[in-house]
């Protein structure tokens, strides 16, 4: 039997996508890249958004169309919302929720077959790569924030649940000897890890502590923390270890206080500009990445350019922008004061231009230094991958020579450019 999974959304979805290929290969069955020759389909949907949704309801119903006769699974927060608001699926497609996400691959592959499933999904380990180089080791669940526009909670869960340190660590040690060059450390809410002060700060300690015991030279990445979680504890393990990668994604979502306080996020704007102080300190480079939200309900002119201004006092590497998205059950869905789609539409574009100039000024301080990269293209005279900074590369090698895939290569940064939305750096492999 072959399986063809896709995933929509976060990189706590492609987690559980990695579980349910790992438990269905455990089970006789074989995942596929290709959808034309599947005989079973699982759709790992986003609900996010309104355009997430739809997305994930349209591929389900496109696998209908292309697999006749395979069955086709829904799974993820989408399939959840469609539970909660009581919405018919598309005829044909079985909907899985967040609670029965354990049971996947049994569904799936339609066997009894004895398997070692956790207690807790939140324990789940991921046990090889797969077909990319980094690996999500998910490390914690549920978010208790409550944002007035986010469904998490709701689809998710808002009890917090957090994979044991002994688990963890395990978990990382078993990847990195069996060659896993980068491990991002996931979560929906991880600067709550352990729920407790500085859980995650004494997490990474013990990993890297054990890494570098081991000899091994896997290096750690965070995925992304909420600016209140950079706390002194944290800063020092970026001082202290150099296997941890220095690179966050910092989710703004406004620079204004005031549109914050309407979103009840857990942080001002200072805060934000105090933690990308205090890591840049360590390394002039730590690189930051940020989400943003423009066209909530109430902004004005004034929050907006409050937003421009965050975005360029941080330097962002990369801003994600996304238009306001009114979602079932949030306050802010309820909010009067909407504003209207082209007005969001022409604020989006603006923070994506000023995003192109901070992104291309934080490039260009790269230029001489040297970056390590793990290698994810490799051809004659060229390699590529994302450095220490989260940083995509490209670098030439000498005499067209063709460098191994999933390596770490040093490149010397001779110039960069934007390529669609992101920034590329390149540079000549330091032999």
């Amino acid at each position: 039997m072959k399986v063809f999974i896709t995933t929509l959304g976060c990189k706590v979805n492609e987690v559980d996508s990695e579980l349910y290929a790992q438990e269905m290969r455990l089970l006789g069955a074989e995942t596929t890249t290709t959808m034309a020759e599947a005989d079973a389909v699982v759709v790992n949907s986003c609900s996010v958004t309104n355009r997430a949704q739809a997305q994930s309801l349209q591929f389900a119903r496109r696998a209908l169309r292309e697999r006749p006769g395979a069955p086709v699974y829904l799974t993820g927060c989408g399939a959840t919302l469609l539970n909660l608001t009581r919405t018919e699926a598309p005829a044909g497609v079985a909907v899985v929720a967040m609670r029965d996400r354990a049971e996947v691959a049994r569904l799936v592959v339609g066997t009894g077959g004895a398997m070692q499933v956790p207690a807790r999904w939140v324990d789940g380990r991921i046990l090889r790569a797969g077909p990319r180089n980094r690996v999500d080791v998910r490390i914690q669940e549920g978010c208790d924030n409550m944002c007035t526009y986010c469904l998490v909670p709701f689809v998710r869960g808002s009890r917090l649940e957090s994979k044991s340190a002994l688990v963890a660590v395990d978990e990382v040690m078993g990847l990195a000897r069996a060659g896993v060059k980068e491990v991002v450390l996931t979560g929906t809410e991880i600067g709550k890890y352990g729920e407790a002060p500085d859980g995650l700060p004494i997490l990474l300690d013990g990993m890297l502590g054990a890494l570098e015991t081991a000899g091994l030279p896997t290096r750690v990445r965070i995925s992304s923390l909420n600016p209140d979680a950079i706390t002194e504890a944290l800063v020092g393990q970026f001082a202290k270890h150099a296997a941890l990668c220095p690179q966050l994604h910092l989710p703004l979502q406004s620079g204004s206080d005031a549109v914050l306080q309407r979103m009840r996020r857990p942080y001002a704007s200072k805060d934000l500009l105090a933690g990308v102080q205090r890591l840049r300190a360590v390394d002039p480079a730590f690189t930051f990445t940020t989400d943003v939200i423009v066209g909530f309900p109430g902004e004005t002119e004034q929050d907006l350019q409050a937003t421009l201004d965050m975005v360029r006092l941080a330097a962002f590497a990369k801003v994600h922008v996304f238009r306001y998205s009114r979602r079932p059950f949030t306050p802010a869905a309820r909010e009067e004061h909407q504003i209207p789609a082209g007005v969001a539409k022409e604020r989006l574009h603006r923070v994506l231009e000023v995003a192109e100039q901070t992104g291309m000024a934080f490039a260009r301080r790269c230029v001489g230094r040297n970056v390590t990269i793990v290698s994810e293209k490799s051809s004659p005279g060229e390699v590529e991958g994302y450095s220490e900074h989260y940083l995509w590369t490209e670098g030439r090698t000498k005499d067209n020579e063709v460098l191994e895939p999933d390596s770490f290569v040093v490149v010397r940064i001779e110039g960069c450019r934007f390529d669609g939305d992101r920034v590329v750096l390149f540079g000549s492999v330091v032999a």
